[in-house]
């Protein structure tokens, strides 16, 4: 049995386009839908246990108690009955045959990532072009381990479990520690490029700015996670340049309106990647004198 994962919150404008194209998926075997309901205050709920009414299959859980989508998808994946977990985001569409097409791949591999076409939502986003450059579209490389993304994104359940779920400690970037960890068990994780999910991107320079930096601050916090486990040190003191460069960047690469867009998103990261190792550095300092600890509710190994 395959299990859909949704993490919701404040999704009222956009579960229902998802929640429909699930429900046009075509696929013989038994599946099930899982919406994890972060807390919304708009109409997400109402409109998740209006579609059970038309998708049986579908199941609505209250994944409140800590904010963030890990902590909604571990949530919701606690509840699920299928042998295989499927990810999946609110806020996109999947397309047709990405059920069908990620059965088929989980028939042959644990772990697996999907394609994610940026264009189907994305007509008129100003920021379309240095969003694609910055997201990626299926399996994205990286010096230490591959990864995918949750919004599209396949585990056989054993090893989700093996890993103890999401880390909730990310409130970013939790997608890329999981597909790590998992990969640590001596999992290969495999690109289908026929299971499609059309991908959207958020809307407005301030919403793009402050994600681009939470990506930032996370990253850092991944590099610290898996410092013990062959995280590439290299990468660091580049990653340290980032912000130093800006103005070099800025003059050097700026050349139209693209380009600035572009500019601007990566200063947001370098400022949210120098914020997260000054709070590693607190951190630990802090740690030190009064010995506190990890809420073991969101910690994952």
């Amino acid at each position: 049995m395959l299990s859909v994962i949704i993490p919701a919150y404040n999704a009222e404008s956009t579960l229902s386009a998802q929640l429909d194209a699930l429900a046009q998926q075509e696929f013989s075997g038994p599946w099930e839908i899982i919406v994890g309901d972060n807390g919304s205050t708009d109409r997400t709920l109402e409109i998740a246990r209006r579609y059970q009414q038309t998708l049986p299959n579908l199941k609505v859980v209250d994944a409140s108690a800590y904010r963030g989508a890990a902590y909604a998808r571990n949530t919701a994946c606690a509840q699920a009955k299928g042998d295989a977990l499927l990810f999946c985001d609110a806020d996109d569409e999947v397309a047709p045959g990405w059920l069908a097409a990620m059965a088929l791949a989980l028939e042959q591999h644990d772990l697996v990532c999907g394609w994610r076409e940026m264009i189907k939502l994305n007509n008129s986003n100003d920021f379309s072009q240095a969003l694609a450059s910055i997201e990626g579209h299926g399996l994205l490389h990286h010096p230490f381990r591959p990864f995918g993304s949750a919004s599209n994104l396949a585990v056989k359940r054993v090893h989700h479990e093996a890993v103890g779920g999401f880390d909730g400690q990310f409130l970013a970037l939790q997608d890329i520690d999981y597909c790590w960890r998992i990969q640590g068990l001596g999992i290969t994780l495999h690109e289908a490029k026929d299971a499609v999910v059309n991908f959207r991107f958020r809307s407005g320079i301030k919403s793009n700015f402050r994600r681009l930096k939470k990506f930032g601050y996370y990253s850092a916090q991944l590099s610290r996670k898996h410092w013990a486990n062959g995280f590439p040190k290299g990468m660091l003191f580049r990653c340290f340049l980032s912000l130093p460069l800006v103005p070099v960047k800025f003059v050097v690469r700026v050349r139209d309106r693209d380009s600035f867009l572009l500019w601007l998103l990566n200063l947001g990261w370098s400022l949210g990647y120098w914020h997260g190792w000054t709070d590693i550095a607190r951190a630990a300092v802090v740690a030190q004198f009064s010995g506190s600890k990890v809420d073991p509710k969101l910690s994952a190994s």
